[in-house]
């Protein structure tokens, strides 16, 4: 393995909540989603520019694609007046704010991979040096 680039193509979709990340019932048996949370795209930028660190100089190709949205809670409808039966829930545009969340993550991860483990690092010796 000795690429000159490292092309990394990361798709929303796999957010916790998103309507891409459908269940699928395999046998009967609801299987999980990715659910990925907004740290786990950081990580994987972050890893991913370890080994491109080591294979070639650093140099990485990000992609963000993919992600539909969360389906919102349904509205009630309006109240109506007299005894007429209620109507249908108000349908709403899918949620999209998460998709920023994982954006920002994935971004953080990218452009500074060892910020991470540094601050970690500097957190550790700090509590060590605390200790009697």
């Amino acid at each position: 393995f000795n690429p000159d680039l490292i092309i990394l193509s990361t798709g929303l979709d796999a957010a916790r909540g998103d309507v891409g990340n459908a269940r699928h019932y395999v046998n009967g048996t609801e299987a999980m989603g990715l659910d990925l949370e907004p740290e786990d795209y950081a990580w994987t930028a972050r890893k991913v520019c370890e080994v491109a660190d080591i294979c070639c100089d650093g140099r990485v190709v990000s992609v963000l694609e993919g992600g539909y949205g969360r389906t919102p809670p349904p509205v009630p409808p309006p109240p109506l007046f007299g005894d007429q039966p209620p109507e249908e829930p108000v349908k709403q545009k899918l949620d999209k704010s998460f998709f920023s969340e994982c954006a920002i993550q994935h971004l953080k991860g990218l452009v500074d991979p060892y910020y991470v483990e540094e601050n970690e690092r500097q957190q550790e010796d700090t509590s060590n040096r605390k200790r009697p």
